[in-house]
């Protein structure tokens, strides 16, 4: 996650459709051309899709986390073909991918260009990137002849880029995923009761179905984390191991953080109804961000309470370590931090919430 980062609400209903329904733009036969001709090498042997359930690293009462090589390889092939379009150096470039036969370097060069021109040019929670991600976890979404064909493309050429990523960045990257989780185990262990019971309360509504499943990985995206709360599929969540906000306690804090998608959103859950109810109340409009920045400060403030009662003193939340949100941090810290400290009721901290964050008429 970035600084500023009000990041997309979780995914509601099917994804939306672009490309109006149809095939993705061909990248032109230079590329599909070159790339059928590297295909029988790409594909062989271990880098084939596995057909086993995939295995988590760490299962607790609350969360799956998963280091996964598929999705980690979805992950970079992604981020890559994002440094493309931006015309930045790509990140897998450099010795080892030198290093490699040119067929390799070719079936790799050719999913980024493949990627940039599909997955890569669509939003967070698009169609494309819904239905790989769906694949990838397991989560058994439902898709159509037109998804199950898109499908297929992008599995084609993320398993064309899996030796090169096997040989430069796998074992570097999984070692950091596991080291990231190992950190964050210990702090479960004595933690993960107290945040999930205390936010079931404050938010008003228990969660769907635990554990949630975590894949960890390189990126996750422009934000270092990010949630698919779809009702007719498993929560998933997808978080970065490597940014430098996402270590330690905030750790703990920015996975409780994701999984309150589950019951926090812009349109529909306790708290969107709540702030719905307060804002026609009051008569004013309800800032389209107010929910997000409610979530971030709810985490945040219940993560630093538990931890200070356990004597881990001294941890910053996220959202005032980074400045998230600003404009909203004084109306959640003046009217929302007193019903999360027990200090007001729900119904009036929503009230006074709306009314001072609401925006100039």
């Amino acid at each position: 996650m970035t600084a500023a980062h009000p990041r997309r609400p979780p995914l509601r209903g099917h994804p939306a459709r672009h490309h109006g329904g149809r095939r993705p733009p061909c990248l032109g036969p230079w590329i599909l051309g070159g790339f059928l001709v590297l295909a029988p090498a790409a594909l062989a042997g271990d880098d084939e899709p596995s057909s086993e359930a995939r295995q988590p690293v760490l299962e607790t009462p609350w969360f799956a986390f998963f280091s996964d090589f598929d999705f980690n390889l979805y992950d970079a092939v992604l981020a890559s073909a994002t440094e493309r379009r931006r015309d930045q150096p790509e990140s897998l470039h450099g010795e080892c991918f030198a290093a490699l036969v040119q067929e390799e370097r070719s079936a790799w060069d050719a999913a980024v260009a493949y990627y940039s021109e599909t997955v890569a040019a669509t939003g967070d929670f698009s169609r494309e990137r819904f239905i790989v991600r769906s694949r990838l976890a397991e989560l058994g979404a439902e898709l159509d002849d037109d998804d199950q064909r898109d499908l297929a493309l992008s599995l084609l050429f993320l398993r064309a880029a899996a030796p090169a990523y096997r040989a430069c960045r796998w074992p570097e990257q999984d070692a950091a995923n596991r080291r990231w989780i190992a950190a964050l185990a210990g702090r479960l262990e004595r933690h993960a009761d107290a945040i999930g019971e205390r936010l079931e309360r404050l938010y008003g509504r228990g969660w769907r179905s635990l554990p949630i499943a975590v894949d960890v990985v390189g990126t996750a995206g422009w934000a270092g984390a990010d949630t698919i709360a779809d009702r007719n599929i498993p929560t998933h969540v997808q978080i970065t191991s490597r940014a430098p906000g996402y270590q330690g306690a905030a750790a703990l804090e920015m996975i409780f953080h994701e999984a309150s998608h589950e019951i926090v959103g812009p349109w529909n859950g306790p708290v969107a109804e709540l702030l719905r109810a307060a804002a026609a109340e009051a008569g004013v409009e309800l800032d389209r961000n107010l929910w997000h920045g409610l979530l971030f400060v709810s985490a945040g403030e219940v993560t630093r309470a538990v931890l200070e009662a356990a004597g881990e003193t001294g941890y910053v939340p996220f959202a005032e370590a980074h400045g998230v949100f600003q404009a909203l941090h004084e109306p959640l810290r003046t009217h929302w931090l007193p019903y999360l400290r027990g200090e007001t009721g729900r119904e009036e901290a929503a009230r006074a919430l709306v009314e001072a964050a609401a925006p100039p008429p």
